[in-house]
This record gives C-alpha cells, sequence and structure tokens, in this order.
C-alpha cells in the first residue's frame, strides 16, 4: 500500500509539472514483470491534423530493476495504416553504473524522446505498440511505462 501511495504521489507531482502536456497514459505491470512477449499498445486520439508534439516514452521501475537498459521495439501507426518501426536501446543507468532519471524512495521514472516534434498530418488514433527485446521470459522490476505527447512549437 505505501508503495501504491508513493506512485501515485509521485504521478501527480509530475503531471502537475509538466505544461502543455495534451495527452498520457501508462500501462502497469502485474508483480511488477513485463513478460517477453506481452506487447504494450496505447492509442492516441488527435482530433485535429497539423498538431506538432514531442512523442515521450517513460519507465517507471524499482532500485532493484537487474539491467543498465532496456531494448524495445517501438511501432507507431497512424489513422491510415502507416507504420514507422523504430528499435530502441534505453540505457537507465550511466557509464558508472548509477540509475539516471528521478528517484522517490525507491521508485524511479525516466524519460526519453522517441519523436521530437513529430507531426500529426491526419485526424483520428494514432497506436503506439512497445515490445521488449531482452530475450528472458520476462524483465523484473519494472511498475509501469507510459506515453506522453508534448506539444512542440
Amino acid at each position: 500500500m505505501k508503495r501504491f501511495l508513493l506512485s501515485l504521489f509521485v504521478t501527480v507531482i509530475l503531471v502537475s509539472c509538466q505544461k502543455g502536456v495534451v495527452y498520457k497514459e501508462f500501462h502497469k505491470f502485474d508483480n511488477y514483470v513485463w513478460e517477453r512477449f506481452d506487447k504494450v499498445k496505447f492509442t492516441i486520439p488527435v482530433e485535429e491534423a497539423g498538431m506538432k508534439a514531442d512523442i515521450v516514452f517513460t519507465i517507471r521501475h524499482i532500485t532493484r530493476y537487474p539491467y543498465g537498459n532496456l531494448p524495445v521495439n517501438v511501432i507507431l501507426t497512424t489513422p491510415s495504416g502507416e507504420e514507422r518501426i523504430v528499435e530502441k536501446d534505453i540505457r537507465l543507468k550511466d557509464d558508472n553504473g548509477e540509475f539516471t532519471g528521478s528517484v522517490a524512495g525507491d521508485l524511479w521514472d525516466f524519460e526519453e524522446t522517441l519523436w521530437p516534434g513529430f507531426q500529426f498530418n491526419e485526424a483520428g488514433n494514432y497506436t503506439i505498440e512497445f515490445e521488449n527485446l531482452i530475450p528472458k521470459m520476462g524483465i523484473p522490476g519494472l511498475a509501469d511505462i507510459g506515453v506522453y505527447l508534448k506539444k512542440s512549437k
């Protein structure tokens, strides 16, 4: 229960500090494990074509997360079906082996901009799908992942 309250507090603080955020969603992992073949999908409604926004990936993990990185496959699909696929190896630790990001208690928050200034040329539902690429059956120590859009100029 303490972990949940701390997580809720950190989320409220982060959301209140982010100006220009037009979409934000998280996917919580059961038992802090992202299973190897479980893809996580977010649907982003875009009401008006022409919007420009940074697409940011968020990761929340505990201190006992066993890896220094999180390799993921990211698939962005437009309303008309066009796909953009990128493989990202997100470094969660610096060269000294220390986690980066912000910490509150045992929870670490990390952000990675996937597409800065992405032009949403169509109105409709965009989807972003994440697949973990660590070759184990499950990645322990992950609380949640998420996506948010921050309007850019």
